[in-house]
């Protein structure tokens, strides 16, 4: 059982429309999607619906109800809550995970598990938040990164038990559940200090290095829809909308950006 995990913020719809539109490049097939927004369901079902997005093995939970059932309470700001959440659901679920942001798809065949283990996506190490992220992991189970490579890439593929061998870590480490951890570790202030995906990238890489396995990203810069014809793709494996307008699109651009990439991996 596969279980992907997304979380849909205000303003976000449009680039999950695009997200879930290219499911045919995943391997192994998705058999559930757990999706958390505040958005109305409704209404998001309506859009989904829009797109030709199949509802028919997506799950919707609603902010609040996330938040009681996952025992998110003290997890108030919203960077620290969705990845709160991601992790949350990892702990509540049977099987394994494909997390996958509201902001990335693949244009080539992924195969995130191969020989029952994860295939990460990775970029270089290009940024100040890296070096924060990291020391920050370092603090909740001791582990640094042992290649230049950021797991901050929008997909991330998990094992169960990897994961509860992570919280065995971090709990016996802090001598406290989990989220308590993380939380005694620094303010969940306005310095976004921690990343889901750099935890379980970095704990995995060092814990279990004989089964740790990745790819590069690659990917043109754009800045705009209008780019998308102008940039080359032939090598590209990912689209992610880094920065707006790209980001939180407006409905015709999702609709362009559909079109698009449909048409020129077909």
């Amino acid at each position: 059982m596969i279980t992907r995990i997304m979380t849909i913020g205000p303003g976000r719809l449009y680039d999950a429309c695009c997200a879930l539109s290219f499911d045919e490049f995943l391997y192994p097939a998705i058999d559930q999607t757990i999706v958390v927004t505040p958005i109305d369901q409704l209404f998001i079902r309506e859009k989904f619906d829009q797109f030709k997005v199949d509802c028919s093995n997506i799950t919707f939970l609603t902010d609040a109800i996330a938040r009681e059932k996952l025992d998110l309470g003290e997890w108030k700001d919203a960077w620290y809550f969705q990845q709160g959440i991601k992790l949350g659901l990892l702990d509540d679920l049977p099987g394994d995970f494909l997390i996958q942001d509201a902001d990335v798809f693949a244009i080539q065949p992924y195969q995130y598990f191969k020989n029952n283990q994860p295939v990460f996506r990775t970029e270089e190490v290009w940024n100040d938040y890296h070096a924060v992220y990291e020391d920050r992991v370092n603090k909740i189970i001791g582990f640094e990164r042992i290649h230049n490579q950021s797991y901050v890439t929008e997909f991330m593929p998990y094992q169960k038990q990897d994961w509860l061998n992570l919280k065995a870590l971090i709990e016996t480490r802090h001598n406290k559940p989990w989220k308590d951890a993380i939380r005694s570790v620094d303010h969940f202030d306005d310095t976004k200090w921690f990343s889901e995906y750099e935890l379980l990238g970095i704990y995995k890489s060092n814990a279990d290095s004989d089964n740790y396995q990745y790819i590069k990203d690659n990917m043109p810069v754009i800045h705009h829809v209008n780019q998308l014809e102008q940039s080359n793709w032939s090598q590209a494996n990912v689209v992610k909308f880094k920065a707006r307008p790209l980001k939180g699109m407006k409905e015709q651009d999702a609709h362009k950006i559909i079109d698009y990439f449909k048409r020129i991996t077909a």
